[in-house]
């Protein structure tokens, strides 16, 4: 399934939609990618109860670095580079509250606005 987010007046998708893209599509087990010009976010929720983000970064991105240190504020650590990307990952897993929804979508949306750029992403579910 391939979706486009909603735009608002200045040419960029709305995080509301986004975190609404999140609690319809994400169930225990589930998973959604959502691709960039600067690279790939993979979010999944696994049947315990877990989230993972994963930031795939281009290393060809002129916004390498301030999309690195954007990764970092929210908690992100690097977990490999392959194929030209630098990956970074969070997971609920390692927090005090391993299965708070609100936490990972609170994430999950202030990643989204890093990415966020001119160009409409595209959801892939």
């Amino acid at each position: 399934m391939t979706e486009n987010a909603s735009l608002n007046g200045h040419g960029a998708y709305d995080p509301l939609s986004m975190a609404g893209l999140v609690d319809s599509s994400l169930k225990p087990g589930g998973s959604i990618s959502l691709t960039f010009s600067d690279g790939i976010i993979h979010v999944m929720l696994d049947q315990t109860g877990d989230w993972t983000i994963t930031a795939g970064l281009s290393v060809l991105s002129d916004r390498l670095l301030s999309l690195t240190r954007s990764l970092e504020e929210l908690g992100f650590f690097q977990a490999a580079e392959q194929g030209g990307m630098v990956y970074h990952l969070w997971t609920s897993a390692l927090k005090e509250h391993d299965s708070d929804r609100s936490k990972a979508e609170e994430t999950l949306l202030r990643v989204l606005k890093s990415f966020q750029s001119s160009t409409i992403p595209s959801y892939i579910g």
